[in-house]
């Protein structure tokens, strides 16, 4: 009897999700392709590429986490985005999230189905900076991997490491990003 019921329930939650076949996954653990996550999952299909850090899946704007690519209108923006599409773009991708920015969007970390670490690959080939402003709200582990990343990308002078690109957050506000010196956890946020 107990069989039947988890059946049904099974078969009752594969039938939910939007017509483009995106599914909202019930938690699984803190941890996705090894890397520690929210809670909350999105799996489905990337249809549409805003810009760099950007993308829809599900009917849902996702803003891709830890990140921060260059503007549309900025030097190398469509050149990020075009990255972001030739990754992700019409492929499934599975988004981990806590929670909601200001304007709606998930703010997600983004795997596709071979364990690609979108957000981190986009820093790794100069696509994006690591948001050094946001490292509070993931791990050590990540922090330093984005570190790392973004070093290798600089020192490779790939993508908007070419340049002497303006980041993103000056670009809109004029102002560089408040870089936290410790985290509420007792870590240094500094690597």
């Amino acid at each position: 009897m107990l069989r039947l019921l988890a059946f049904i329930i099974a078969l009752a939650l594969s039938a939910c999700g939007g017509g483009d076949g995106a599914s909202f996954a019930p938690e699984t653990g803190n941890t996705h392709c090894g890397v520690s996550v929210g809670k909350q999952r999105i799996i489905g299909m990337v249809t549409s590429v805003h810009d760099g850090d950007t993308v829809t899946v599900g009917g849902e704007s996702v803003r891709l986490a830890s990140i921060d690519a260059p503007e549309l209108d900025q030097a190398y923006g469509p050149s990020s985005r075009g990255n972001l599409s030739a990754m992700v773009l019409g492929q499934t991708v599975t988004v981990t999230y806590a929670e909601k920015d200001r304007f709606e969007r998930v703010v997600g970390t983004v795997f596709k189905t071979d364990c690609t670490h979108v957000n981190l690959n986009m820093v790794l080939v100069g696509a994006a900076w690591y948001y050094e402003a946001f490292q509070c709200e993931i791990d050590l582990r990540q922090r330093q991997a984005y570190a790392a990343a973004q070093a290798q990308a600089q020192a490779a002078r790939r993508g908007l490491w070419l340049s002497d690109a303006m980041a993103p957050w000056m670009h809109r506000n004029g102002v560089d990003a408040k870089v936290p010196n410790s985290c509420p956890n007792g870590d240094a946020a500094s690597l």
